[in-house]
């Protein structure tokens, strides 16, 4: 794992904070600055696609991980409709400290990766015929998808006749 892997999964998952954190519209190119950035960091620190025997496995494998993760976060975000039809987001602390959770357990596992249990992993993936580069594209692509499919949970949830504008306050007594 190279320290380009380690900024990369750190600076998409600040901007994606900086974005969301707070009361915010839901506007197409809020929900795609995210997927822009990670568009362009990707290509430069994932070292190639595997797609022979279990690396494409693995590969899969994280996607679905990524795409699990992505909606558990967007679950702890409130999506709203206001009278306009304009979508609304509010993140609190939970949907910040989930991202963090899920940031921090990635960088501990590639800390672990590097330090801790590398012999371990080493075996693993010459055991399972898994090359280095579908290991690394593994922990990218978890990054991308819980990116991708928090984003496209939210706009989901914002078109969805369920997201509805808040209870508006009933009228004074006796004004009418």
């Amino acid at each position: 794992m190279s320290t380009a892997l380690t900024l990369a999964n750190l600076a998409i998952v600040a901007v994606l904070l900086a974005r969301d954190w707070g009361h915010r519209r839901v506007s197409l190119l809020a929900l795609l600055r995210p997927l822009l950035l990670s568009a362009v960091v990707v290509p430069f620190v994932m070292p190639g696609w595997d797609l022979t025997g279990n690396g494409l496995l693995l590969e899969l494998a994280t996607v679905a991980a990524g795409a699990l993760l992505g909606v558990l976060a967007s679950s702890f975000m409130r999506v709203t409709v206001d009278a306009t039809g304009r979508a609304w987001t509010d993140a609190g602390l939970a949907y910040v400290a989930v991202w963090i959770a899920i940031a921090a357990s990635r960088q501990a596992f590639i800390y672990g990766c590097q330090h801790w249990f590398t012999r371990d992993l080493g075996a693993f993936l010459v055991g399972n015929r898994i090359s280095v580069n579908a290991f690394a594209d593994s922990i990218m692509l978890l990054t991308l998808t819980t990116v991708v499919a928090n984003r496209l949970a939210i706009l989901i949830r914002s078109r969805l006749p369920t997201a509805s504008p808040p209870p508006r306050a009933a009228a004074p007594v006796g004004s009418r």
